[in-house]
């Protein structure tokens, strides 16, 4: 979503500055939107508004914090060491299906992607949620399945749409033909399940998460998705604040990668066609959407680059454009 950038942020210290020890002020670096509530979630637990914020992330803060003694640098910590770590994970994972020179570009490719690298920077959840969704697909290839189906729980109460990784993982153990080892994946549903029951015993609505989700889109905006929008602007005309094209440019390249997933697994496309979907129809903001379909992993196992000016050209690009999205996201607006 869209909010204001670093005015907000300081309005919102000078309320609560006691918060904030004054050795992590410079954390605001890499703080934007909504990112500084997970701290609080770490610290002071769910209250009405902040329950579409899984768990996994907030509870890591908190690990982490105890060791550190400061919930905003364990933020950062957290953050940070799952970002390299996804990025290693993914060349891992990538080198099952290509060379691995080819998968160290892809693998740099995905890394500097602006909308990646940004939101693996700043203080949200999708570091872990990328890394631990690659790494519930490699360990399955590598046939740790009690490992993969851990991660696979991880990233179920990372993101709402995170428990769609069991689908490959579900399908290709019916392809196989190994039906016991389907007892697995009742670790993730335990993950879910624990969540569900929380929301449950707490709020009363066991889908609170998805409820709030919507709720937080329908206050601040036009509660139309990217579907929804643009059939809206083809049957009443483009308003003022309608689709950017850029927006649509980036939905239609996204798009021909995930059709072009079919090439690498066919069990991944099916992963990438279903979330794809469901985030075009679902995501109440077409700006957000641009974001999460960054995250699709196996959009990224297509990118195949033998050349390495080709591969320098591109990450020559990406670095700059990145560095102004970060510092235009902290400092004028948060967009995503």
């Amino acid at each position: 979503m869209v909010t204001s950038g670093s005015g907000f942020y300081f309005a919102w210290l000078d309320v609560n500055r006691n918060l904030i020890p004054a050795s992590s002020r410079w954390l605001f670096l890499f703080n934007a939107g909504d990112s500084f509530l997970f701290p609080l979630v770490a610290m002071f637990g769910y209250m009405p508004s902040r329950y579409v914020f899984l768990p996994a992330y907030p509870i890591l803060i908190r690990f982490v914090s105890l060791a550190v003694g400061d919930y905003w640098f364990g933020a950062f910590l957290v953050t940070q060491i799952f970002a390299l770590a996804s990025i290693v994970m993914f060349q891992l994972l990538a080198e099952q299906y290509m060379g691995p020179r080819e998968a160290l570009y892809a693998a740099l490719l995905m890394g500097t992607f602006p909308y990646v690298s940004v939101f693996t920077t700043l203080g949200y959840s999708e570091a872990l949620f990328l890394f631990s969704t690659v790494a519930a697909w490699y360990f399955h290839k590598k046939e740790s399945f009690s490992v993969s189906s851990i991660l696979a729980g991880l990233a179920s109460v990372t993101r709402i749409y995170g428990f769609l990784i069991l689908l490959p993982i579900f399908l290709d153990m019916v392809r196989l033909k190994r039906y016991r080892r389907l007892f697995y994946l009742l670790i993730p549903c335990v993950f879910i399940g624990s969540w569900l029951l929380y929301c449950y015993l707490s709020t009363g609505d066991p889908f609170v998460s998805w409820t709030e989700e919507r709720a937080v889109y329908y206050v601040i905006g036009a509660n139309l998705g990217l579907a929804q929008t643009i059939w809206v602007q083809l049957t009443h005309g483009i308003p003022r604040s309608g689709l950017d094209p850029a927006v649509l440019i980036s939905f239609v390249l996204f798009a021909f990668f995930a059709v072009r997933v079919w090439r690498v697994e066919q069990f991944l496309w099916t992963y990438t066609v279903v979330t794809f979907g469901l985030l075009t129809f679902a995501v109440t903001s077409h700006i957000t959407l641009l974001r999460y379909m960054s995250f699709i992993f196996p959009i990224w196992l297509t990118i195949k680059v033998r050349n390495p000016l080709v591969a320098a050209v591109c990450l020559a690009f990406f670095v700059p454009v990145t560095f102004l999205l970060w510092l235009y996201a902290i400092t004028v607006f948060f967009v995503g």
